[in-house]
């Protein structure tokens, strides 16, 4: 038995110089949780227990143990019980979608900017007829998860049994895991894969845990196997489901991003004013009046005889979608922003706004990748002001990125030195009676009543899930995956943006924002503290917006351009070079592919390159698929399929670098 107490202490002390020098964060909490417990602060839970030949964890509460049988006998098991089937334990990081062989020559003699399927089409159509998931199986397994430590035995047996190449371990508990530091050596199963830990995270530090394993070698993403040790944490695979489909990947495809890149550089060469945003600014117009931000939530119905009463005392920044509501009511919006480049969804919203007269005075802030003309019926060129959103060609002004335009408007008025916001309508979340997505009137309302909950469900939609999050006036609230992303995105702008005088008031029956203060609407009257404004402050704020943009580009950033198209010219005859490598074997056609998806996604001179960024989004969306092809065991005829498939991915990718170098032509450089 002492000798089974000195290997213990061993194996924990080893454990401990490996975590300190790995993995830190980790290290730190072990630490901290071991001084607790011998300073008597903390009171242990669970005591490690040796019977029988083997250890389990007592629960000191209860006097429960956590195995109650063999941890040895029962991590065999579970080691057993792995295979490498593809419709067994596994979570899938790509649609199972499915085309007919004339939809993809329609894919074929589309523009890439059309439709996200017409790059993805081909090569899907391909590999599902060539793969059936059910029947096949996996050559290795590369990405595996374990759910839960318990004393880390399984962990030991399985990756003996797998060798995967990366590993992420889950342990919500740090108690039951500084346990497990007695009786597993991580060391050693460092030595046969990669680790990434996930140890006592919320929700948002799990998440950025998650996808730096994730975005590590995504190629390697088609089937990540995983062990389920407590079966509660069934509810950490939803959230890594809603993870994965909330990639921007998922939400913004290569298409809608080449096609961005197009639109930006055609409103560069019609000389709009793009603004800085590379700063946050002092002493502003806005910096002593209050700010109502005006979105499209629920609330905005409920509060508009406040916002009618409030708004002659305060700046109305209004999201270019709450015109028609704001026309109904007549309530003048000074500034109106909007980052939607789709037509169709700003002819819908023209059409409902009666009086075009309404926002004649105001001044607009746009994504350049808007046809900006087609606000004329509202404003003036010159009362039009533009910044990058997904691109950086006029890098010298800054970027603002982010899901929606709710979030980009909320971290403008703190760039722009506000002093007091107030938020309306920007609930990011659904009504509580109605389940309403938006406000009656808005393009986008929707009503939400067959949402499927997030932990019940096996997979997750952006806009067809539903999960609770904190509420501002209420414990909880309904939203969508959709919804959370720019909830998460408002508090980041807070973190990065917010300074200490700036006070933000959400007056939403919706989500909680931090550092901000939930109050309600009837406790607000702004014709206290304010006098009503006039067209001086019109004139002032156009003032402070023309002084700090440009509508030219600067030396640096037409030398940038200039780079770009050489990229541009490179990364095609990379792919050409591609096209023509004869690759005999399938793991020669793969190095082949790796060397080649490399290059096309590498920045040069580490600078930022559009191009290579829709490189990776599409490599992203199309990985899956081509890993599952180099992953797949006893392919038919694999000389024939590697020639065809290898013809279908270099087509696509020089219909992509083809484009954007069309697109770059656009500009004199």
């Amino acid at each position: 038995m002492q000798n089974i107490q000195e290997q213990a202490i061993q194996t924990y002390q080893n454990n401990l110089s490996f975590f300190q020098k790995n993995f830190p964060d980790v290290y730190t909490k072990i630490d901290l949780l071991s001084q607790a417990i011998e300073t008597n602060q903390y009171k242990e839970n669970y005591s490690l227990e040796y019977k029988n030949d083997y250890f389990d964890i007592l629960d000191v509460n209860t006097g429960h143990y956590l195995y109650g049988n063999s941890s040895i006998e029962l991590a065999i098991k579970a080691a057993k019980e792995m295979n490498l089937k593809k419709n067994e334990g596994v979570i899938e990081t790509f649609y199972n979608y499915n085309f007919t062989s004339k939809a993809v020559e329609l894919a074929n003699n589309e523009d890439p900017t059309v439709s996200e399927f017409v790059l993805t089409a081909p090569i899907v159509h391909f590999t599902t007829n060539l793969i059936d998931k059910n029947k096949s199986t996996m050559k290795q397994i590369y990405k595996f998860i374990f759910f839960g430590v318990g004393l880390g035995v399984h962990l030991r047996k399985i990756c003996n049994k797998l060798d995967a190449y990366m590993y992420f371990i889950v342990e919500n508990n740090l108690e039951i895991f500084r346990l497990s530091l007695f009786v597993t050596d991580y060391s050693l199963l460092a030595k046969g894969g990669e680790l990434y830990f996930s140890i006592m995270e919320d929700e948002d530090t799990f998440k950025n845990s998650f996808e730096k394993f994730y975005h590590n070698s995504f190629i390697r993403n088609n089937y990540i196997k995983y062990s389920l040790f407590y079966p509660e944490y069934k509810e950490k695979i939803a959230s890594i489901q809603k993870f994965i489909v909330t990639q921007s990947n998922m939400t913004y495809q290569q298409n809608k991003l080449l096609l961005k890149n197009i639109k930006v550089l055609n409103t560069i060469k019609e000389e709009y004013k793009f603004f800085n945003i590379s700063k946050h600014y002092k002493n502003t117009p806005f910096s002593n009046r209050p700010v109502i931000l005006v979105a499209a939530g629920p609330s905005l119905n409920k509060e508009i005889e406040w916002l009618k009463k409030n708004a002659p005392y305060s700046i109305i920044v209004a999201l270019f979608m709450t015109l028609p509501i704001l026309d109904k009511y007549n309530i003048k919006p000074d500034i109106v922003i909007h980052v939607d480049e789709n037509l169709d969804v700003i002819d819908v919203t023209m059409d409902k706004i009666r009086n075009k007269a309404l926002t004649k005075d105001s001044l607009f802030f746009l994504s350049p990748s808007i046809e900006c003309s087609h606000f004329f019926p509202l404003t003036s060129k010159d009362k039009i002001y533009v910044f990058e959103d997904r691109t950086r060609y006029r890098f010298n002004k800054g970027f603002l990125e982010a899901f929606s335009v709710g979030e980009i408007s909320y971290a403008l008025t703190l760039l722009w030195d506000t002093h007091e916001i107030y938020l309306l309508g920007l609930d990011l979340a659904l009504d509580s009676k109605t389940k309403q997505t938006h406000a009656q009137g808005h393009e986008s309302a929707e009503n939400k009543n067959d949402l499927v909950n997030i932990q019940e469900s096996d997979s997750v939609s952006l806009r067809g899930s539903e999960l609770y999050i904190k509420g501002n006036f209420t414990d909880t609230v309904s939203t969508t995956p959709l919804f959370d992303m720019s909830r998460i995105m408002i508090n980041t702008f807070t973190k990065k943006y917010k300074q200490e005088h700036q006070k933000i008031y959400n007056l939403n029956n919706g989500a909680y924002f931090i550092d901000t203060i939930a109050k309600k609407s009837h406790e607000i009257d702004l014709s206290q503290t304010n006098k009503v404004k006039n067209e001086n402050l019109t004139l002032e704020i156009e003032e402070f917006y023309n002084i700090h943009a440009s509508d030219t580009m600067d030396k640096d950033e037409k030398l940038a351009l200039y780079e770009r198209v050489k990229d541009a010219l490179h990364k095609k005859e990379l792919i050409l070079d591609f096209a023509n490598q004869k690759s005999p074997s399938i793991e020669q056609f793969q190095n082949s592919f790796n060397n080649t998806a490399e290059q096309l996604i590498t920045t040069p001179s580490n600078k930022f390159n559009e191009l290579a960024q829709i490189y990776i989004i599409y490599l992203e969306n199309i990985g899956g698929y081509i890993g599952d092809f180099f992953n797949t065991s006893n392919i038919n005829n694999p000389k024939r399929n590697i020639k065809h498939f290898q013809k279908i991915i270099a087509t696509q990718f020089l219909k992509i670098v083809d484009k954007y170098i069309e697109g770059l032509k656009e500009i004199d450089v």
